[in-house]
């Protein structure tokens, strides 16, 4: 076996370092006089992505005259190929269009060749194609009309193989799944050599998990991975916003899903006020923890920059809207989730560095929350500010808007910050509705809960609520709600500790898996196509499992909760990212992992959050700040603040009340009650 490829090939190191060293060229004519008779011969795309090697007939028929099997990827030119311009693949994705990997592969198998620059050709006996194909590892709905051949067979030359892109690239270009693309070089080294044992193959993927499932880790591992996610943080999401004079800090949202040729996900720099906020309690926590001052700072200017800046801050008393935080920097969108969230953070920043600059910022976003609930305790997915509200107030949404919304992942976040405001303020308003939605919700679960990306998530959100709920009323009927979600998580629960993506009913799917290669990338979607794929979302599921877990366990004492937590918090640390290649990756956790695969696998259909992104709010807060939790022993819950808020609360009552009473019935009196 002859080699045309430098020394820094993917193909030619991994085989070095198993001891197999084949002769090695940098161009074309020297390589095929070595070359012996009836051996094989491969020129690799080391430009990649620029096409470099010129195959004209003269090489291929002196290939032939010595019975060479010849493996070329990406030609700049090729005798009886006609190649066009490269062009970069957006949604396609690889698939396996013959029987020629059998029985190690079968037809229809996905994979992935990240940032695939491809060569349009035409070709009748392909056997890898680039194409638009829904699905988790099969091809779910066959192969579409419209394919790009990425490996195929010369039409003249049968003993020629063509790759239209860099097959070769697996180990840099992070192709996945690592054991598909394992098999697929191990046929094609066979093939070449004309035998049925060709070299074992395996390398280091360059982004992988930090263990094995089934190696002993070390007893500290808990407090290693919280202090890998804290560094990466430090090291990589920090930014100055413009014109702060760097008074404030932020976090970007993350990295995005796309991964390029050379493995390379670009940050995603959006700012958002939920990941910021998170991010600022993760670094209040680390200050509690640690008494690391540095992380002390970067909390307050994360906090400061959301709660007072105007990039974020609602703060004009006229407007329906004022005391809400917008999504993103100067966007006056609103998701219940998100403002859950940003109190969430807020509070438990103001708990653990014991301050309180931030206490009417977060008890007027708490307020402005509840005059937009409807009177059911429910309230819209999604505020926009002013095509929302056109000629209607918040009084319109509080007391005539009597929308229902089975589904947690919009509600679940901002229950928990309506019950944890009930425990610090005393105001009834908070938990009565709040209570109320949560019982029409547990009423309905499951056949009526309407479903985002996927049932767990949905489950997984509804933990902390129904753990706060007994936090502040503890009733034998919330325990069992809060069993009931509990039983349905645990039943799904691997031995490894991961809970694995589940779709309800499709028809209450809001963002449902593809129902046809067509609609692959075309909206948000599952990580998974169908139940029973092995793939669990650390986006929108896991995180929240696991601050559930732990919070239900401080609510209830209930043994499984904690064994459940410990069972995912060793799963947690067991898939943290090990990268020495991408260090902006190294400590953080993506969203889609397969637990059979043991790598960060998924159906990527989702058009902005696929498999691989990672995000500083969301995913990595909730892990980190749950690890930090477990290792001081304590809830996130807590009422300390409760003396100085109540004293607070009602003249804020007040204000947000502006324009008529803000409670009625018994709650205007209880807000006299307050003031007095």
């Amino acid at each position: 076996m002859v080699f045309v490829c430098s020394e820094s090939n993917d193909l030619w190191g991994v085989l070095k370092n198993a001891g197999c060293v084949y002769p090695r060229f940098e161009n074309l004519p020297a390589a095929l006089q070595k070359a012996e008779k009836d051996s094989c011969l491969l020129v690799l795309a080391d430009d990649y992505p620029a096409p470099r090697h010129v195959i004209d007939r003269e090489f291929l028929e002196e290939a032939k005259v010595k019975s060479l099997r010849v493996y070329i990827e990406y030609p700049s030119a090729l005798s009886g190929v006609e190649t066009g311009e490269p062009r970069l693949t957006e949604w396609e994705r690889i698939v396996t269009t013959s029987d020629f990997f059998s029985p190690a592969i079968g037809r229809d198998e996905i994979l992935a060749l990240h940032g695939c620059w491809l060569l349009p050709v035409q070709s009748k006996k392909c056997h890898l194609a680039a194409a638009r194909v829904a699905g988790y590892r099969k091809a779910i709905y066959g192969i579409p009309e419209e394919i790009f051949p990425i490996l195929f067979h010369h039409e003249e030359y049968p003993d020629v193989l063509v790759a239209a892109s860099k097959l070769s690239n697996f180990v840099t270009g992070r192709y996945a799944p690592k054991e598909t693309w394992r098999k697929i070089w191990e046929r094609l080294l066979g093939w070449l050599l004309r035998t049925e044992g060709p070299p074992r193959l395996d390398w280091q993927m360059t982004v992988r998990p930090a263990f094995t499932a089934e190696e002993d880790v070390p007893r500290d591992v808990e407090e290693k991975a919280y202090k890998r996610v804290i560094g990466w943080f430090i090291n990589h999401t920090l930014y100055s916003p413009a014109f702060s004079a760097g008074r404030w800090k932020g976090v970007i949202e993350g990295f995005e899903s796309g991964i390029d040729y050379a493995g390379r996900q670009r940050p995603k720099t959006w700012p958002r006020s939920e990941c910021i906020s998170e991010t600022g309690m993760l670094f209040a926590c680390n200050w509690m923890l640690n008494k690391n001052p540095e992380s002390k700072n970067l909390a307050g200017r994360m906090l400061d920059y959301i709660l007072s800046s105007p990039d974020f801050l609602q703060n004009d008393p006229e407007k329906p809207v004022y005391g809400l935080i917008n999504w993103y920097e100067r966007g006056p969108a609103f998701y219940g989730a998100g403002q859950g969230r940003i109190i969430i953070s807020a509070l438990g920043a103001s708990v653990f560095m014991k301050e309180s600059r931030w206490d009417e910022a977060i008890l007027r976003c708490l307020l402005a929350n509840l005059r937009l609930t409807g009177p059911l305790g429910f309230q819209m997915q999604r505020f926009d500010y002013p095509s929302t509200f056109r000629e209607l107030g918040w009084r319109y949404f509080r007391d005539e808007y009597k929308i229902i919304n089975f589904q947690p992942h919009f509600q679940g976040f901002l229950w928990a910050a309506n019950l944890w405001a009930y425990a610090l303020t005393g105001c009834r308003s908070f938990f009565d509705r709040t209570a109320n939605a949560i019982r029409m919700t547990m009423e309905a679960y499951p056949d009526k809960w309407q479903w985002t990306n996927g049932i767990t998530q949905e489950m997984s959100r509804m933990l902390l609520p129904l753990a706060w709920l007994i936090r502040v009323d503890d009733k034998p009927e919330y325990r069992e709600w809060l069993n009931r979600i509990f039983a349905g998580l645990y039943a799904d629960m691997q031995p490894c500790g991961a809970i694995p993506e589940r779709l309800g009913s499709i028809e209450m799917g809001r963002y449902p898996p593809p129902s046809s290669n067509e609609k692959y990338g075309t909206s948000e979607a599952s990580l998974i196509q169908e139940n029973g794929d092995p793939c669990c979302d650390l986006l929108y599921s896991m995180e929240y499992a696991f601050i559930g877990l732990h919070e239900a366990y401080y609510s209830t004492g209930d043994i499984r909760m904690k064994e459940a937590g410990d069972r995912m918090a060793d799963f947690f640390c067991r898939i943290q990212v090990r990268s020495e290649a991408h260090p902006y990756l190294d400590g953080a956790w993506m969203r889609g992992f397969d637990y059979k695969l043991w790598e960060y696998w998924g159906s990527s259909a989702d058009t902005d959050w696929g498999a691989w992104c990672v995000e500083t709010g969301w995913t990595n807060v909730w892990i980190g700040i749950t690890l930090a939790l477990r290792k001081c022993g304590r809830s996130l819950f807590d009422t300390s603040q409760a003396e100085r808020l109540r004293k607070k609360f009602p003249a804020l009552l007040e204000e947000m009340s502006r324009g008529g009473d803000f409670s009625r019935g018994k709650d205007t009196a209880e807000t006299e009650k307050l003031k007095g």
